[in-house]
């Protein structure tokens, strides 16, 4: 039988239970970020799936420091903490030292959308980059694990009433038009 790894894009961990996660192979500690985007708190986004084109950091002088580049990749999909889910990224400690402020994500022209906390899909689609603060910053002093756990601050669903949702399910995912366009 041939042996076969598996790496996902996105890890599920119940923190109480288990810090064991911040520490990498080497025994040094991994970064763990909260990212934060005043769209995504003013429209309550509560994930969205991003087709990441390039990823890159802002430094607190409003440099950019290009990360990364995903050609060719289908949608990465980010939920909020409240689910439990990140995303784990061993590239973003490849930057020089010094301070940074922000995330940025450039999104191809299609295959991105927003589902907001009452459900509603929307399509991402004609928006070229989204910006996410650092919670609290991130300082690279150069002895850190090569790993950074990304933590998304988005909005919980809202609870639905069962007969909601199961008029929803019937009815599947549907695209709102305009939410976007009315920000």
């Amino acid at each position: 039988m041939k042996k076969m790894n598996f790496y996902p894009k996105t890890w599920q961990v119940v923190p109480l239970l288990s810090d064991r996660y911040l520490l990498d192979s080497n025994g040094k500690c991994i970064k763990d970020l909260v990212l934060r985007n005043s769209y995504a708190t003013d429209m309550k986004v509560s994930e969205m799936d991003l087709n990441i084109t390039k990823f890159s950091a802002i430094d607190t002088k409003g440099k950019e420091h290009f990360i990364a580049d995903f050609p060719g990749q289908a949608a990465i999909p980010i939920k909020g903490m409240h689910t439990g889910l990140f995303l784990k990224s061993k590239s973003v400690l490849s930057l020089e030292t010094g301070s940074y402020s922000a995330f940025r994500f450039y999104l191809g022209k299609s295959g991105s959308k927003i589902i907001y906390s009452d459900r509603y899909q929307e399509r991402a689609d004609g928006i070229k980059f989204l910006d996410f603060e650092i919670v609290n910053g991130l300082t690279i002093e150069g002895e850190e694990s090569p790993e950074t756990i990304l933590r998304f601050d988005f909005v919980p669903y809202k609870s639905m009433g069962l007969l909601k949702s199961i008029a929803q399910f019937f009815k599947g995912p549907g695209i709102l038009a305009g939410k976007l366009a009315h920000s």
